[in-house]
């Protein structure tokens, strides 16, 4: 796949580790300018965007609106190769039981806490297997034969359930079966880390870089 010369944003809402998405972008992509939005203008003029993050949702729409960063975040996600991590996937989505919170509200669906079962942990922390429902470039290289289900680092106690299961592109088991990949169009989130996965994850950032919906 062929990386073009392009900068990448990485959508800074004050909670996750953003020196690991710029090292793990900076080994998989060292051609790419990859810089730290923390205004629209830096959203504007990217051509990629990425928006990771732990925390809560409440939280990081308090803080986008602070930052008068929704709308234009908007913008970015009917224009722009987009890529979700963890709190990022979670955010598209229209209601979190965590506190409570309304999503950006782009896809419809709830983001609902694990339920508390017998030698299920919560949270959701390590590495996990993903089934991956069907062919997609952002994980092209990643699949070595038919029916893998490859590992990535997940750190979470909430996840996303779509209302439309189009979106689901990939799911995971702990406790009970969680949609861990949706894409659609221009839109890719994962509930794991890519920036914590190892190889697969380095490939997968390298992948969304040479992306081109």
């Amino acid at each position: 796949m062929r990386i073009e010369q392009s900068m990448i944003a990485v959508v800074n809402i004050g909670v996750g580790n953003l020196t690991s998405v710029m090292l793990a972008f900076n080994r998989a992509c060292p051609e790419v300018d990859v810089r730290i939005a923390s205004e629209r203008k830096t959203l504007r003029d990217a051509s990629r965007v990425v928006f990771p993050g732990q925390g809560s949702m409440r939280d990081c729409i308090e803080r986008l609106n602070s930052l008068d960063m929704v709308d234009e975040l908007r913008r970015c996600l009917v224009t722009k190769p987009f890529l979700g991590i963890c709190l990022g996937k979670q955010i598209l989505f229209d209601y979190s039981e965590e506190g409570g919170s309304q999503g950006l509200g782009f896809f419809p669906g709830k983001v609902k806490r694990f339920k508390e079962k017998n030698a299920v942990k919560i949270p959701h922390m390590g590495w996990n297997t993903v089934r991956i429902k069907r062919n997609h470039p952002v994980f092209r290289g990643i699949l070595k034969s038919k029916g893998e289900k490859p590992y990535f680092y997940f750190v979470h106690s909430f996840f996303s359930k779509p209302d439309d299961n189009r979106l689901v592109l990939g799911k995971t088991m702990h406790g009970e079966v969680f949609t861990s990949v949706i894409s659609r169009e221009n839109i890719f989130a994962t509930q794991f880390h890519p920036e914590k996965s190892s190889e697969n994850g380095i490939m997968l950032l390298k992948n969304f870089a040479g992306w081109n919906p």
